[in-house]
């Protein structure tokens, strides 16, 4: 059997240890050398291609097989636009690994929210933002704005937008929330009805090496996009949080609390009905364990798993975009609030391993080795949705629930911003003269219930 690559037209080739034959111009030649089989593994969104590739084996009388990508796999999207062969890989699924049932919108519910209205995505580049704008289109919003400050991901969530739903009215703006001038400036030309703000640092490990950047990217990115909200009649602003916000044990995660103690602070003085959404880790998402796992299976090497008795709380990316969304239409009879995800019962990473092993059809421990790298810093080995003793609280639909809790005293939180504003302070950057000590001291002083990270004993 021929093992080899033959590549799109950007030359982008997969990290494996096979030739690579050519781009898509070279495939002639290529079928020319009578391989056995074919699979072929393209985006579905890449339609033109795929439809060109699939009839020239056709017309070559080639045996060969479809499999969707792994983000395509993930999100759902595992259906090409064309007439595929008979014989189709199975195709991996997300939702057995977490033994999840997907859980159905009130879609009634969501429409009434973002119908007729201008809706603004932060961070649209990313894993969430970026499922937050496929679904709200769904929902026809009068107009998408797509806030993204890393260029190439605003790029293609932007082509995609246009290639998909050309009628729909779509702005692309490149920028940093965190600049708050400017990001004022996005929203009053924009006007958004509605903000969902997904715009974050999320890494654990390194956050605690970056506090800065931690500080100035999830909380100041957050009060710039949130104080020009309240400032320009926003009707509804949702923050995306996280399970790491509860008892953090991490820079990240204390960064993510001290937003939702900001997001509280600056309901009870304005009209938005703001709220928060904290759910745990995604799978599928950038950088998360799934695609790590499948590199290293392609390189032959380890999968890797930090601690064997390391629990998650994991959603698929389109089922925590599509309760972010409809967490919306709660908000503005629960402002302030912090919903929560069900995300069911945590999981054993190990577990998942072995579990996305297998579905790979190869045997862990066999095939595969699990290799223990140890816990990171910053990480704990699980974590929580809410803090215990408090009021959790049903909303009308099964999966989301509101966390009852009570803002923190004006007082309080001016004092916080007040110390986080001196340390930010520079003459050419901000946080020039704070150390990193400082600024995690600072985080400690804010959030009393800051604990220790396992990996710091």
């Amino acid at each position: 059997m021929l093992g080899a690559v033959v590549t799109d037209d950007h030359g982008d080739t997969p990290d494996l240890d096979v030739q690579v034959l050519g781009h898509f111009e070279a495939l002639d030649q290529v079928l020319a050398r009578r391989p056995q089989r074919v699979l072929v593994t393209m985006p579905v969104a890449m339609s033109g291609p795929l439809s060109t590739v699939a009839a020239a084996l056709d017309e070559q009388g080639v045996d060969w097989s479809f499999m969707p990508t792994m983000p395509d796999q993930i999100a759902g999207r595992i259906n090409p636009p064309i007439r595929i062969s008979p014989h189709v890989a199975p195709p991996f699924d997300p939702l057995k690994l977490i033994g999840r049932a997907p859980r159905a919108l009130d879609e009634d519910a969501i429409r009434r929210t973002l119908a007729g209205r201008v809706v603004l995505v932060t961070g649209a580049g990313g894993s969430i933002g970026s499922e937050l704008a496929r679904i709200v289109t769904r929902f026809d919003p009068s107009r998408l704005v797509l806030v993204e400050r890393s260029e190439n991901a605003l790029f293609e969530i932007d082509r995609e937008m246009h290639a998909r739903l050309p009628s729909m009215n779509v702005a692309a703006v490149l920028h940093d929330v965190t600049n708050a001038p400017r990001t004022g400036a996005v929203i009053t030309a924009e006007k958004p009805d509605v903000i969902f703000h997904a715009a974050a640092h999320k890494h654990v490990p390194m956050m605690e090496d970056h506090p800065s950047e931690a500080v100035e990217n999830n909380f100041y990115g957050t009060r710039a996009i949130a104080d020009a909200a309240a400032a320009n009649g926003v009707d509804r602003f949702v923050m995306i949080s996280s399970d790491k916000a509860v008892n953090p044990s991490s820079v990240m995660g204390a960064t993510k609390r001290l937003t939702e103690l900001y997001i509280q602070h600056l309901n009870q003085r304005s009209d938005t009905a703001f709220s928060m959404v904290r759910f745990g880790n995604v799978l599928g998402s950038a950088c998360s364990v799934i695609p790590i796992w499948s590199k290293q299976i392609a390189r032959g090497e380890p999968v890797t798993v930090t601690d064997p008795r390391m629990t998650r709380y994991f959603m698929t990316i389109p089922e925590a975009a599509g309760l972010v969304i409809q967490s919306a239409a709660y908000s503005d009879v629960a402002g302030a609030a912090v919903f929560l995800l069900d995300m069911g019962e945590p999981v054993r990473i190990v577990d998942l391993a072995r579990r996305f092993i297998e579905s790979l059809g190869m045997m862990p421990d066999r095939d595969v080795p699990i290799r223990f790298t140890g816990i990171r810093p910053g990480e704990k080995l699980f974590e929580e949705l809410a803090y215990y003793g408090e009021d959790v609280l049903p909303t009308p639909h099964d999966s989301i629930h509101l966390w009852q809790t009570t803002p923190a005293e004006p007082l309080y939180m001016n004092g916080i911003i007040r110390t986080f504003d001196r340390l930010r302070l520079g003459d050419d950057h901000p946080w020039q003269h704070a150390t990193d000590v400082q600024i995690v001291c600072a985080l400690r002083d804010a959030i009393p219930e800051m604990v220790e990270s396992p990996s710091a004993d």
